[in-house]
């Protein structure tokens, strides 16, 4: 009787298996199908910060927004009007296309490499190839080869650690480390003491970077990223002063107007 059981479980489970739906493919997740008229809008932000013992604390900030406007469906070199507007800065757009799957863009006709930390969809420059379908617990590595906004060359690791099928939305973790400067990096700084400035250089140290990503339907919903270093701050007045330095963005998708 015990064997008839186990029998009928098991071909109920076999059966059950054959049925069961196949899995997303990881296109449904990340890559963008962009309808004309489609509507996107971010708010985001970046703090840089380095403390160093018996000094002020170094702090800078930005933030804005970001509304871009698809003027065409496609899936391929997506075509949208971008605006955006850095707080207390400047504002700006025009005409963006997006090329090689999120890792170039061209704004106005003038193309460059992806590079942002952040963006509006997924970057495989900095996200690397995924797998043909996706689960969670899966990982990846990704061998970035330049320095790019938040972070330098080196190697990250991807992983799945959300998945919704029905809303094709996906929450990726990426962790890596490296060493170098990043793009745009600030290798000098004015250090601080009672009413007194110090211009010292910096060497940045080995960097660790980590954070989590949502993407729904190709496009960043939410993006919260890390990175830490220590520094060597030097020069002739004070020699050689070791900090820890930080930056981190955020973004997100927020309503339209």
């Amino acid at each position: 009787m015990r064997r008839a059981i186990a029998a009928t479980l098991l071909l109920t489970l076999a059966l059950t298996d054959a049925r069961a739906d196949p899995p997303v493919p990881a296109s449904a997740y990340l890559v963008p199908a962009f309808q004309a008229g489609d509507r996107i809008d971010q708010v985001f932000s970046r703090t840089f910060a380095i403390r160093a013992p018996g000094f002020e604390d170094i702090v800078g900030r930005t933030s804005g927004t970001a509304t871009y406007r698809a003027v065409e469906s496609a899936t391929d070199r997506p075509r949208l009007r971008l605006d955006y507007r850095y707080d207390g800065r400047s504002e700006g757009g025009g005409m963006l296309e997006l090329r090689d799957a999120g890792a170039t863009a061209c704004l106005d006709g003038a193309c460059a490499p992806q590079w942002d930390a952040s963006g509006l969809i997924y970057n495989p420059r900095l996200w690397g190839a995924p797998p043909a379908a996706l689960r969670v617990g899966q990982h990846w590595t990704v061998d970035i080869d330049s320095p790019w906004e938040l972070g330098t060359p080196g190697r990250q690791t991807v992983t799945v650690v959300a998945l919704d099928p029905l809303a094709h939305r996906v929450t990726l973790k990426r962790e890596g480390e490296g060493d170098g400067a990043y793009l745009g990096d600030r290798l000098q700084v004015m250090l601080k003491r009672g009413d007194k400035n110090y211009a010292v250089k910096v060497q940045p140290g080995r960097s660790h970077w980590y954070g989590y990503t949502t993407f729904r339907h190709g496009v960043v919903t939410s993006d919260e990223l890390m990175v830490e270093r220590p520094v060597t701050l030097s020069s002739k007045e004070l020699g050689r002063v070791e900090a820890r330095e930080r930056e981190y963005i955020l973004l997100n998708e927020m309503p339209a107007e």
